[in-house]
C-alpha cells in the first residue's frame, strides 16, 4: 500500500513537472527583443523640444513603424522631459527718482532628457539613456542646447540598433 502510494506521489509530481516546463517561455535578451521590434508607439512628457526632436527622428529614421495605439506596438518610446521655471531676476541702476529698476525673467529650462524604450506587452525597460542639456540664460540658445541634447540621446539608442562601422583596420 505505501509504495503504490509513494509511485502514484512521484507519477503526479513528474506530470506537473512536465506541464510547468511546457508552460514555461524562452528568456530572450532585451537587445534581441530591440532588433525584432517593428512596431513603436511614442509617449510624450514634458517639455516639447525634446518631445517634437526625438519623435521626428524616430519617424524619419525608418527602422520602426509608428502607431498611435499602444496596443499595436512592439515597443513603447517614452521621452519625458519636464521643465522646470527658473526665475531669473535682472536689476538695473536707479532712476532719476533714485529707485532702482528691477524685472523678473521667467523661463521654463529642461534640466534632463529621459528617454526609455519599453517592451509594449510587460512594460519591461529594455534599453534607457539620460541627456543633459547645457544651460543657457537667452532663450535660443537654450532651445539650441535641448535639440543637441535630444539628437545626442536619440544617436545613442540608434547605435545600439544599427551600430556605425569603426574606422577602417591600418595596412
Amino acid at each position: 500500500m505505501r509504495i503504490r502510494l509513494a509511485l502514484l506521489s512521484l507519477c503526479i509530481a513528474i506530470l506537473l513537472c512536465a506541464a510547468a516546463a511546457q508552460e514555461a517561455k524562452p528568456v530572450v535578451s532585451a537587445h534581441a527583443r530591440l532588433l525584432a521590434a517593428r512596431r513603436i508607439y511614442i509617449e510624450h512628457a514634458g517639455g516639447s523640444i525634446p518631445n517634437d526632436v526625438i519623435g521626428d527622428a524616430f519617424q524619419g529614421w525608418g527602422h520602426f513603424q509608428l502607431v498611435y495605439n499602444p496596443e499595436d506596438a512592439d515597443l513603447i518610446v517614452s521621452i519625458n522631459a519636464p521643465s522646470s521655471d527658473s526665475g531669473v531676476s535682472v536689476s538695473g541702476r536707479a532712476d532719476s527718482r533714485g529707485s532702482a529698476s528691477s524685472k523678473n525673467l521667467s523661463s521654463a529650462s529642461i534640466t534632463q532628457i529621459r528617454l526609455l524604450i519599453l517592451d509594449a506587452h510587460d512594460r519591461v525597460v529594455l534599453w534607457s539613456g539620460n541627456e543633459q542639456p547645457k544651460s543657457a540664460m537667452k532663450e535660443k540658445q537654450r532651445e539650441d542646447n535641448e535639440v543637441e541634447a535630444s539628437l545626442r540621446l536619440f544617436r545613442r539608442f540608434r547605435n545600439v540598433i544599427e551600430p556605425e562601422p569603426g574606422p577602417e583596420p591600418a595596412k
